[in-house]
């Protein structure tokens, strides 16, 4: 029988060693390059990022539905010495996350990872674009890393992902995707991440990082306060590269049925009618220019070719 003290006492000793890392969060719109940036920052030594975690995603939501529906019952006659307050839900919740790191600490190691040197855990769930205060307040020096991409190209690399099996029409996805999930996850984290400053937030899009990778990888580990040399940066990019991830396809080389699909930018241009783009964008126009994308369908189009 499992000695419950043995299992406490382990338990102790490996939250104890996420207590002493910095909490990193990779965020973005889902199908937004956030498993490639996953990849290459958990190449570097300094830092080991795992994902989906799903933790204000998923876990605490129910985390939080669990102590609400206890201390509803015991306030059915039982005195308040016996329910929850709501610093102990917090508290717990943070637990519940580090319990987590912790595991993700422990896996690298498993891996052969040298983890004396670790600086950074950190977890790569899309949808924590709209759970950055939370987060934030539980892990208050945590610091979040959200990468955007042209909501043309989200929409229809998700329609690749999983849209076909949606029970959506092609048009009903894009209009899904483009007007309420980009602009729910990248608005809800454009206005929730600078308010944490320059030092906890930090913001790429994907293009930036397909034209120049070196610099921005660079840039974001210097954000972090970890070694940026060259050869950091390249053992990164090594880690994060497409041929590596895809199975041996350059980028541009498509296989509709992989994840890793095509690793490019414009695509939107070869599935997407310009009119029902067009429409879209519209909708959406003030959010795109404000992080660097033009609305104008047929401009866009019209440059590229």
């Amino acid at each position: 029988m499992t000695d419950i003290t043995d299992l406490l006492s382990a338990w102790r000793e490996r939250t104890d060693r996420v207590e002493r890392l910095g909490q990193l969060f990779v965020i973005g719109c889902g199908k937004s390059g956030t498993t490639w940036l996953r990849y290459m920052l958990s190449g570097h030594p300094q830092i080991v990022v795992e994902g989906e975690g799903s933790f204000a995603w998923r876990l605490l939501p129910h985390f939080f539905q669990a102590i609400e529906a206890f201390n509803k019952h015991q306030q059915k006659g039982q005195p308040p010495v016996t329910h929850f307050a709501a610093d102990d839900a917090l508290v717990m919740a943070r637990r519940l996350i580090d319990t987590q790191f912790a595991r993700y600490v422990e896996h690298a190691r498993q891996s052969g990872r040298d983890i004396s040197n670790l600086r950074w855990v950190g977890d790569k769930t899309p949808q924590h674009t709209i759970a950055i205060p939370l987060l934030s307040t539980l892990y208050p020096e945590s610091r979040f890393v959200h990468i955007m991409r042209d909501p043309r190209d989200v929409a229809v690399s998700g329609w690749f992902h999983d849209g076909k099996g949606s029970g959506r029409t092609f048009e009903q996805f894009i209009h899904h995707y483009m007007n309420e999930v980009w602009p729910l996850q990248v608005g809800s984290a454009r206005r929730d991440g600078p308010t944490l400053g320059a030092k906890r937030y930090f913001e790429l899009r994907y293009e930036d990082l397909l034209e120049a990778e070196a610099a921005i990888v660079a840039r974001i580990l210097e954000f972090l306060e970890v070694d940026a040399s060259p050869a950091a940066v390249e053992q990164c990019r090594a880690a994060g590269s497409f041929k590596r991830l895809s199975g041996g396809r350059e980028r541009g080389d498509e296989d509709a049925t992989n994840f890793y699909r095509k690793g490019v930018a414009g695509d939107w241009r070869r599935h997407i009618p310009i009119d029902l783009a067009q429409q879209c964008c519209d909708r959406i126009a003030g959010l795109m220019r404000d992080a660097g994308y033009d609305p104008d369908c047929a401009e866009v189009a019209a440059a590229a070719s």
